[in-house]
């Protein structure tokens, strides 16, 4: 049985699915499978898919019984995983090698239920990275609703011997659903936990959920109010918290648009990673 699951929700992203099945075949760690769920694409996401499945035995290929979006996606992959823990990637983003060798090893020395890394924007092309992105140390109901930084799915892993039920609430069309997740497991009790260590690499495209800013600060807030039900004036002060954390995360992280890729700084390029811890307060 693999000790890792992880779970890959793919909808037309065929362009991006070989550099991504490519990262999670390259990583140190090499007892996991990689469930990748097909949500009614339209391209040749299912044709590289199951190519991949050919040179691979770890990597499997469910389906979802309509399209649903991305956390339905995750969800099948959840009730098809066989894994202790279940890590996240979308089907655009990318893990550098020591990804799960980092993590796993840390959760099980330190008995944490779910943790989080740090990581960097990629630009659309992959040729250009920003400043290092992270969150705070801890991941708390106030943290969450207030701080910017912890990667959301790409750089979260859950243990499921300490949260044996996992699911995503299927919030569309307020996409959250992993804000949604985090919130659920805090409320059960459960503390995140940051690796201070550069891992993943999280793509910008022009037609992301994230890249429409307004519609996320309006999803937010519908979250904080209907979801998470804070009281008015406690949800205008985190929410406030959250635009400017936003604001700030956004204006240091983007990668570098006016020079040139640099030799060796693609976004796994030899200079762009390093094992040390990142240290950043």
């Amino acid at each position: 049985m693999p000790l890792v699951s992880i779970i890959t929700p793919v909808y037309n992203a065929a362009r991006w699915l070989p550099e991504t099945l490519a990262s999670v075949h390259g990583q140190i760690f090499t007892n996991w499978e990689h469930l990748l769920i097909d949500d009614g694409s339209e391209d040749s996401s299912i044709a590289v898919i199951k190519a991949a499945s050919l040179r691979d035995a770890r990597i499997r290929l469910l389906h979802t019984p309509k399209n649903g979006g991305p956390a339905a996606a995750r969800n099948v992959g959840i009730d098809g995983a066989r894994g202790r823990f279940v890590a996240f990637l979308d089907a655009d983003d990318l893990w550098r090698p020591e990804k799960l060798a980092c993590t796993i090893p840390w959760m099980i020395a330190n008995r944490h239920a779910f943790i989080y890394h740090d990581y960097r924007h990629m630009s659309h092309d992959g040729t250009r990275t920003g400043r290092l992105v992270h969150g705070p140390n801890h991941l708390t109901r106030r943290t969450l609703h207030t701080r910017r930084g912890y990667g959301g799915c790409m750089s979260m892993v859950i243990d499921r011997q300490y949260i044996p039920t996992l699911h995503f609430p299927e919030v569309e069309p307020h996409h959250a659903e992993d804000f949604c997740l985090w919130s659920q497991l805090i409320s059960d009790g459960h503390i995140g936990h940051r690796l201070p260590v550069d891992l993943g690499r999280y793509r910008l495209s022009p037609k992301s959920r994230s890249s429409n800013k307004l519609g996320s600060a309006l999803n937010a807030w519908y979250i904080y109010r209907n979801f998470s039900k804070l009281p008015l004036t406690r949800c205008a002060f985190w929410w406030a918290q959250y635009a400017w954390s936003t604001f700030w995360l956004y204006r240091f992280s983007q990668p570098v648009v006016h020079e040139p890729a640099m030799a060796g700084t693609e976004a796994f390029g030899p200079n762009t990673f390093s094992m040390q811890p990142s240290h950043v307060k």
